[in-house]
């Protein structure tokens, strides 16, 4: 029985090393040629927030009852509200500092992962 439960934890600390994050300049190889709408904007509110990575779950026993357990990483980020050039507002969560600020032009890029750019050159 012992053996089992340190099997699974040993598992579960392999699978988070397997976890990653996708800051605003990665993209997944999937993602690579794929057409993204983009709808230009301004940042009306930006403000620090954490981000919980949940990088795996594990079942291990106590007390002889199956019990879940989750690793989880946590991370810095914002959160952007973008009113856009079509008068939707948006917000949009990320965990790479762009050193974005209020009142400043930027680019929604929508798709599998939504990001918030500079805009640096739609002549806005």
């Amino acid at each position: 029985m012992k053996s089992k439960i340190l099997l699974i934890i040993l598992s579960a600390l392999f699978l988070s090393a397997c976890a990653k994050d996708l800051p605003p300049s990665h993209y997944e190889s999937a993602e690579v040629g794929k057409l993204k709408k983009v709808i230009p904007g301004v940042i009306i509110s930006k403000r620090p927030i954490l981000i919980d990575t949940k990088k795996s779950d594990a079942a291990i026993a106590v007390d002889g009852k199956p019990t879940m357990i989750s690793d989880t990483k946590r991370t810095r980020g914002y959160e952007y509200v973008v009113k856009l050039s079509n008068g939707d507002i948006v917000s949009v969560a990320q965990d790479e500092d762009l050193k974005l600020k209020n009142k400043q032009h930027v680019l929604v890029i929508y798709g599998e992962n939504t990001r918030v750019v500079a805009d640096e050159g739609s002549g806005e």
